[in-house]
């Protein structure tokens, strides 16, 4: 038994007494969870942390000045020269420094300007193509044909190519001449999976490109998103199988779009951030500072802001996202909206509820294999999403999708 199946089955007794005692009791019996403890909020604000870098939750260690030579470095040098190259390199050290604070708080405040007034065009570009939300429409329907879906999804030439891709590497389709499929073979792929297969691989392959294009610097993020909302999505949609009037496909597709807030915010502050550096740079050296402004190229991202603005944006402007969509039968906007606002799990209504329970779970899952959540925190997450043993002995279960590999 692995080590995270043996700390959560029923032998451990340390989360089976916490969770007892966490429940309260209730006129219709059911455990209510109330407002979300300062524990649970801290955790979720730092699985966003974990997402932007795993490094900006853990210790950081002493920055140490080996600029310094030792006593025989000296003995062999003039004294007075070797201090004066110090004195220079310690006051462009520290220039340095100011400018790298002015680049992340540039680039904060212009993120956060363009959050405030985002334009139709900013959605276009750093959002999903309003087109494949419009075949994702169209598969929720009882008329969905393939002949419908099909000049929407070829017009993405990333999507194609990703489909290709997926069905080449799994040899669902063999050409006569059993030769590689090609692009222009996407045609033939969508027809030979059907529109029952194509309602929950269409929305998988859409995710995917979304992220694949996320930001110059942030493939690691890019990567861990993805990873995320697969996890949240199976598991959503294995805990919607529990509810009477939840469909799992329909709540696996609702599932996997919940990030769509932190997939925009990559692309947004890479940007902002190439725009400031190049700025900044440019006036540095205008004011002086060349000996130092062309430092500024070996920060090659936005880790800060990042860290600072995910935690705060990105649940809501998922919905921002979602509402901007014409879609009448796919409900991702309240369903959404439901996610980001509810003061509590209790507010939530069905879909939004084991959405939110899967995404815990991936949560849990994530920062345990990262030894970035102790027990005690755990315990909190899952007992105040309602996830008890009988839940989590279904989700473990579960085969999760492998984590494609996210390309440049």
């Amino acid at each position: 038994m692995s080590r995270l199946k043996s700390w959560l089955s029923k032998e451990d007794k340390s989360i089976q007494s916490a969770e007892q005692k966490s429940r309260r009791p209730a006129a219709d019996g059911d455990a209510k969870s109330g407002l979300k403890s300062a524990g649970v909020i801290e955790t979720e604000t730092n699985f966003y942390r974990y997402l932007v870098s795993k490094a900006s939750l853990l210790p950081q260690a002493d920055d140490f000045d080996s600029e310094i030579p030792d006593n025989r470095i000296l003995l062999d040098v003039e004294l007075a020269p070797a201090l004066a190259r110090q004195a220079t390199k310690q006051e462009n050290k520290e220039l340095f420094n100011a400018l790298k604070a002015q680049l992340f708080q540039d680039v904060e405040s212009r993120v956060e300007n363009r959050l405030m007034a985002i334009d139709d065009e900013t959605y276009h570009r750093f959002s999903i193509s309003p087109y494949l939300m419009d075949a994702v429409n169209i598969v929720n329907t009882k008329a969905a044909s393939i002949s419908r879906i099909k000049p929407l999804a070829l017009k993405h030439a990333g999507l194609v190519q990703n489909l290709v891709g997926v069905m080449n590497r799994f040899g669902l389709v063999k050409k006569s001449d059993d030769k590689p499929l090609e692009p222009k073979d996407a045609e033939l792929c969508l027809g030979f999976l059907g529109i029952e297969k194509i309602r929950v691989f269409l929305p998988y392959l859409i995710v995917h490109e979304s992220l694949k294009d996320a930001g110059a610097k942030f493939h690691q993020t890019s990567r861990k998103i993805w990873n995320h909302v697969q996890i949240t999505a199976q598991a959503a949609s294995a805990l919607a199988s529990l509810e009477d009037g939840l469909d799992p496909d329909e709540v696996y597709m609702l599932a996997l779009f919940h990030e769509m807030g932190a997939a925009m915010l990559l692309h947004i502050v890479d940007e902002c951030f190439y725009e400031t550096r190049r700025e900044l740079s440019r006036d540095a050296a205008e004011s002086g500072a060349s000996e130092v402004s062309h430092k500024l190229a070996e920060i090659t991202s936005a880790v800060p802001v990042l860290d600072r603005l995910m935690p705060m944006k990105a649940k809501a402007l998922s919905a921002e996202i979602a509402a901007r969509y014409k879609l009448n039968f796919f409900r991702l906007a309240p369903t959404l909206e439901d996610l980001s606002q509810s003061m509590s799990i209790d507010e939530m209504g069905p879909a939004a509820r084991v959405i939110a329970q899967g995404r815990s779970y991936a949560v849990f899952k994530q920062m345990y294999k990262e030894e970035l959540i102790d027990k005690v925190q755990a315990t909190a997450l899952l007992n105040y999403y309602q996830i008890d043993t009988d839940k989590i002995k279904l989700l473990n279960k579960q085969k999760y999708l492998k984590v494609p590999k996210v390309e440049p």
